[in-house]
């Protein structure tokens, strides 16, 4: 059924249904210091990530730019973690990220569990509501990886080429 999902999300053509989102618990006067807290420790990964890349460059390299189609941030891929530690990943994910789970179900992707999410931030024209305190998932996205291949989804108007 992922496999599907996806497929169809690579479609020009394919707009995402919007679900009802349900409401998140935790009050915003709560989420957002932690977020304004961590958005320094944010930075200083996506700088070293940064470095990282110039010293020693991955396989692939990223070519191209956001169709603003929205399809990445309505199939958030996470994968399940391990016992006690998978509740505070979802706990993170929905109430401080601003996810909500798209299906209960878990899905099976190249023999891991997934959780498919969606992000409640997203606008209608496919351009992100909170962009500069935006989660590192979706910092990093599409990932081009040092080991493995580069994970985007079709049809969001990136690339990945070999240098």
């Amino acid at each position: 059924m992922l496999d599907q999902i996806i497929e169809e999300a690579g479609n020009d053509n394919h707009k995402p249904a919007f679900v009802k989102i349900p409401k998140q618990w935790l009050p915003g006067f709560i989420r957002w210091p932690i977020k304004l807290f961590l958005l320094p420790f944010i930075w200083l990964d996506v700088l070293a990530q940064a470095i990282a890349k110039a010293l020693i460059r991955p396989p692939f390299k990223k070519v191209g730019a956001c169709k603003k189609r929205g399809n990445c941030c309505h199939y958030i891929l996470i994968k399940k973690s391990k016992g006690f530690s998978d509740k505070l990943d979802l706990f993170w994910h929905t109430q401080i990220n601003g996810f909500y789970r798209r299906d209960k179900a878990l899905h099976e992707v190249d023999g891991m569990k997934i959780h498919l999410m969606g992000c409640r931030h997203l606008k209608k024209d496919g351009t992100c509501g909170i962009y500069h305190f935006r989660p590192m998932i979706c910092r990093m996205w599409p990932r081009i990886e040092y080991f493995g291949q580069p994970q985007i989804l079709k049809g969001c108007g990136f690339r990945a080429e070999k240098r």
